[in-house]
């Protein structure tokens, strides 16, 4: 795609630098700037739906006081332009520090996203519809005999709670969506798998990224969100089966598909996979 080119005609802005960053599993990314401004450009198939959902759910929590990296508007005051087969998107530029996996990061991943779910609670929509996430991959539940079971059990797990409090998500809270800047603040970036749903969703995936362990980012969530408690003690564990549901039904598809964006070797596909097949394999799914 010629960034440059996308950035003058819908943006208005022209470049003097465009570099090429490491992207996500489903999308391309690049850092442009000029003198005085630095943006980040992402580019994903024209199907992915949460893409733009993403974008304005980072914009109004912006709005709200935390740092986002921002969607910049383009000439015609739209979020995502398409351009051919792809949307893209114009992002503030963030930099600082990624989170890793100490004690202390995962207290500030759980605190984060209370604010996050704070600001974007929302009604309960039907979990039938959200589950679809997984769901829509059932195709490719076979491609080993333990996928299909895992993964449908799981999905009955979450369909047996009595009642989950839902908000817009980030959808994939890796300690690297998570930019410590030079203040102390802390940006939460990557907004390309939000989605509305389940709150605990978020927060499994949180805990599931600190290595399964609920020990820190739960107490944290807590801190901002108290009054979630009991949802969060009764709710959990399923929602960590659903969160590796979503990793072994899509990581089944990808090594089905011989999907290779955002790897760097199609053997990662497989370890992705194994890794949910270690995660169900365990005593606590």
């Amino acid at each position: 795609m010629d960034v440059a080119g996308v950035l003058l005609e819908r943006w208005d802005l022209k470049p003097t630098q465009v570099e090429a960053l490491t992207g996500g599993m489903n999308s391309a990314v690049w850092l442009a700037a000029a003198d005085g401004w630095r943006v980040v450009v992402k580019s994903v198939d024209a199907a992915d739906e949460s893409f733009a959902a993403g974008l304005e759910l980072a914009a109004r929590l912006a709005d709200a006081g935390l740092v986002t990296g921002r969607p910049v508007p383009s000439k015609s005051r739209q979020t995502v332009e398409r351009v051919e087969d792809r949307l893209i998107g114009v992002l503030e530029y963030v930099g600082g520090q990624p989170l890793t996996g100490t004690v202390e990061d995962q207290r500030t991943v759980g605190d984060l996203l209370g604010r996050v779910h704070r600001v974007s609670a929302t009604p309960p929509g039907e979990l039938e519809d959200w589950l679809h996430l997984v769901t829509q991959l059932d195709e490719y539940l076979d491609l080993e005999e333990w996928i299909r079971p895992a993964v449908e059990g799981a999905l009955e797990g979450v369909r047996a709670l009595d009642g989950v409090s839902w908000a817009w998500l980030h959808g994939d809270p890796a300690a690297e969506a998570f930019l410590r800047q030079p203040d102390g603040e802390v940006a939460l970036i990557d907004w390309g798998s939000a989605m509305r749903g389940p709150l605990l969703y978020d927060v499994a995936s949180a805990v599931m990224y600190a290595g399964g362990a609920p020990d820190h980012v739960v107490p944290a969530y807590l801190d901002q969100r108290p009054g979630l408690a009991n949802e969060v003690e009764t709710g959990l564990t399923a929602f960590l089966r659903i969160r590796w549901a979503v990793q072994a039904a899509y990581f089944a598809w990808r090594c089905s598909n011989d999907i290779r964006t955002g790897i760097a070797d199609p053997a990662e596909n497989r370890e992705g996979l194994d890794h949910a097949r270690r995660a169900f394999d365990a005593a606590d799914y």
